[in-house]
């Protein structure tokens, strides 16, 4: 059974809250260690380049859907550049 928790983040200075399962946290988490940046600074990306019509908490989730995504391509495990960027630009 999957289990809903609700985490006051902060986002450009400003706090709201985000309600994830425990395994999307963890998938935030693993991203976040993947690409040695701090969970805060994967949400103001998002923030920034996320579609208007979308909350924050639906384009964490396509967000981190697509990352894996783009990371299981072969012509993506050998780029140097910014994976989280590079997805941003892509797709929200």
């Amino acid at each position: 059974m999957l289990k809903l928790m609700n985490k006051v983040i902060s986002v450009f200075n400003k706090k709201t809250s985000m309600r994830l399962t425990n395994t999307e946290w963890h998938i935030i988490d693993e991203i976040c260690y993947a690409e040695k940046i701090k969970r805060k600074t994967l949400f103001e990306k998002i923030q920034k380049h996320h579609h208007k019509c979308m909350g924050l908490t639906p384009a964490v989730r396509l967000f981190s859907l697509n990352y894996y995504y783009f990371k299981s391509k072969p012509h993506r495990k050998n780029s140097k550049s910014d994976a989280v960027d590079d997805i941003l630009n892509e797709l929200l």
